[in-house]
């Protein structure tokens, strides 16, 4: 049957008298990349919606109409390689809402203007200004599928006729005659099936891509916020180009025109094809944007109220790509999220770049008996935000390697929406955080790394509460929790022997070497005392930041002295350029800039004098000269490092009775302080 219809339909019949000239072809060509004469187009028919239609059910009787016509196409350019035959294929009829009736009239305008009047006018934007003209009154996407409409009645029509011809219905045989379908004794074209062949093709691409604008439409209604993802308009343009080509190239090829067969059509297919892919992928991204929605609020809604820990903890991993997505680092072995049901868990949320001090801390903690007997476990989450190659691999087996807790498997297997929703809930950036949870997957603290830097097993078992218990009952010293054995080591002894300590720090090396030749001067003079330059001390800073915002998680008062010695130290670092403390074993003497210190020391010799007049001792006069050459600001300044959540939001001045304002201001040191 497939030879005889192919002889019916590339035979060569009667000229039609219509011509196809290269200048049409350029017009056809051109009008896909014409954005100025599209944005005349979208600009003047943009639609007024007042005539509507039910889109999706018109849609699907195009579907149905022209999965039938290529199907039978297919069978007769590739008779043998054909899955459904001459009939068009195993296509499913979809059908459309009863009792839906489609504009008849304008699609059989729009039909006419594709068509007889296209080949007439010979000029596509006369032709693509009328067409959009038959559809002002429709949204943007009825306007491309009521088009497509058209040429998908003109596609069916030739082909089935074509099909019904070859099945000796004489009925049909003398509609294509009267319709002047290619005689049946004429020979076969191979030119021809090659064409036919590759508008097929484009006529394939183009049904996919209005069915993407179709769904787009549909898909988005219930996330309108994504309804921007794809330029709707744009894109019913550039289909309703591909369509009235498809329609030119069509009708040209069966009217029999003589000099016409297909010139230019392996042209109009690639760029035909590249639309297509272009508007398939950005519908895809749009369905991810959209799972990854929906997946979203699903974790909101667990997050918000869990009800069991394995629930929750599965929901960081993608679970279907591995049903043992944990790797235990002492048994060397993987398991079941199940394994931690009915436990409590600390969840280390760190990127790949976890530090020593940080990690050493955590391990002395998961070696002490009571951790695991008390029914605790660390699990890592990695957040890896660069492409997983080699090279990070290497750096996430390494780290892992040191861990003798649960880690994930694998980096990749972390679920990419679980990393949106630690760092929007929990507030990740970059910097470690322990979330601890219960047995029910409560959180219980929303980072007790702070904590647990600070007070280490002490804080066990790193509840809120734990913390506030810890700083409301503490028996040392600011001062005594930042400068410690483990930032410097046997620095207690000279806290316990009462030494005279001075603690400094800045950022300019020229103005800590002046205040180290200050210093020198005063030492020879038989002062003894402990020099601690803290400039490239990265656990020092962490401390002292980690004091800061531990403090502030217990909602502690911002005029609490501890709170605002510690911020005066801080502020004195980064608004100043430098601090410097001097002490007295723990008991702070002084803490203030590094300028004014400085200053307070390049003068020793002026009030060195005092020391010894009246049992004035050196730490007295050092003091009252500081008291005398430092200047209240005309504004008083602390910083407080970022955490989202613990910032007071209204401070009174410790200076002066008014409100403090707050003052936003984003930094980065390049990986130093």
């Amino acid at each position: 049957m497939a030879t005889k219809l192919l002889a019916h339909v590339f035979g060569k019949g009667e000229k039609s008298g219509k011509q196809v000239d290269k200048s049409m072809i350029a017009g056809l060509l051109g009008a896909f990349d014409d954005d100025c004469f599209m944005k005349n187009i979208l600009h003047t028919h943009a639609p007024e919606e007042s005539s509507d239609i039910d889109v999706q059910s018109l849609f699907l009787l195009v579907e149905n109409t022209l999965h039938g016509s290529v199907g039978i196409v297919d069978s007769i350019v590739n008779p043998k390689g054909s899955q459904g035959g001459a009939s068009g294929g195993n296509s499913v009829f979809k059908p459309p809402t009863e009792g839906f009736i489609p504009p008849l009239s304008t699609i059989s305008e729009v039909g006419c203007e594709i068509t007889c009047k296209a080949l007439d006018t010979k000029n596509v934007k006369e032709t693509m200004v009328s067409v959009f003209h038959e559809l002002a009154p429709y949204s943007w996407v009825s306007k491309a599928v009521l088009t497509l409409s058209a040429f998908a009645l003109h596609y069916a029509d030739f082909w089935w006729l074509a099909h019904a011809q070859s099945s000796d219905d004489k009925v049909a045989e003398s509609m294509s005659i009267l319709k002047g379908l290619p005689a049946i004794t004429k020979p076969l074209d191979p030119q021809k099936i090659q064409v036919f062949g590759v508008l097929n093709e484009m006529v394939k691409i183009t049904l996919e891509m209005t069915e993407c604008i179709v769904d787009f439409e549909h898909d988005c209604k219930d996330v309108p916020e994504l309804s921007t993802v794809i330029d709707i308009s744009a894109n019913v343009y550039q289909i309703v180009v591909a369509v009235v080509a498809c329609s030119i190239q069509f009708t040209a090829l069966i009217s029999g025109i003589d000099d016409y067969k297909g010139q230019d059509l392996s042209v109009f297919s690639r760029k035909v094809n590249v639309i297509g892919h272009t508007i398939k992928r950005h519908y895809e991204d749009f369905k991810q944007k959209k799972a990854e929605k929906r997946e979203y609020q699903r974790l909101q809604r667990l997050f918000h109220a869990p009800t069991d820990n394995v629930e929750l903890i599965k929901s960081f991993f993608y679970i279907k790509d591995n049903p043992l997505p944990l790797y235990h680092g002492s048994k060397k072995a993987t398991d079941k999220v199940e394994i931690l049901r009915r436990k409590k868990v600390l969840l280390l949320i760190t990127d790949l770049k976890l530090t020593s001090p940080d990690l050493s801390i955590l391990v002395k903690i998961y070696s002490e008996s009571k951790f695991i007997e008390s029914g605790y476990e660390i699990v890592w989450i990695p957040v890896v935000e660069e492409a997983v190659g080699e090279e990070v691999l290497g750096q996430f087996k390494a780290l892992q390697a040191l861990m003798p807790w649960y880690s994930v498997e694998a980096p990749t297997l972390v679920n990419s929406v679980a990393v949106k929703i630690i760092k929007d809930k929990w507030h990740f950036r970059q910097e470690t955080i322990v979330v601890v949870l219960d047995q029910q997957g409560r959180v219980e603290n929303p980072n007790a790394m702070n904590l647990i830097r600070v007070w280490g097993w002490d804080a066990f078992p790193f509840t809120e509460s734990v913390g506030t218990t810890l700083w409301s009952k503490r028996e040392i010293t600011w001062f005594e929790l930042l400068v410690t054995d483990l930032v410097f080591p046997n620095i207690t002894e000279a806290i316990k022997a009462g030494k005279y300590i001075f603690l400094y720090g800045g950022e300019e090396q020229k103005a800590v070497h002046e205040i180290e030749e200050h210093v020198k001067k005063i030492t020879d003079d038989g002062v003894s005392m402990v020099l601690i330059n803290v400039g490239k001390s990265q656990l020092f800073w962490t401390r002292l930041e980690s004091c800061m915002l531990s403090k502030l998680q217990t909602r502690a008062d911002i005029h609490d002295t501890l709170m605002q010695d510690i911020l005066k130290l801080y502020t004195s670092f980064k608004k100043d350029g430098g601090f410097a403390v001097l002490s007295r074993g723990s008991h702070v003497l002084v803490n203030s800039s590094l300028a004014v210190v400085s200053k307070v020391l390049s003068q020793y010799d002026s009030w060195k004098k005092q020391v010894g007049v009246g049992g004035k001792t050196f730490e007295v006069a050092f003091k009252e000269h500081h008291d005398r050459i430092y200047v209240l600001p005309q504004c008083h300044h602390f910083y407080i490092p970022n955490m989202v959540g613990y910032i007071p939001e209204d401070v009174k001045c410790p200076i002066c009775p008014r409100m403090m304002k707050n003052i936003v201001k984003f930094e980065c040191c390049h990986g130093a302080h």
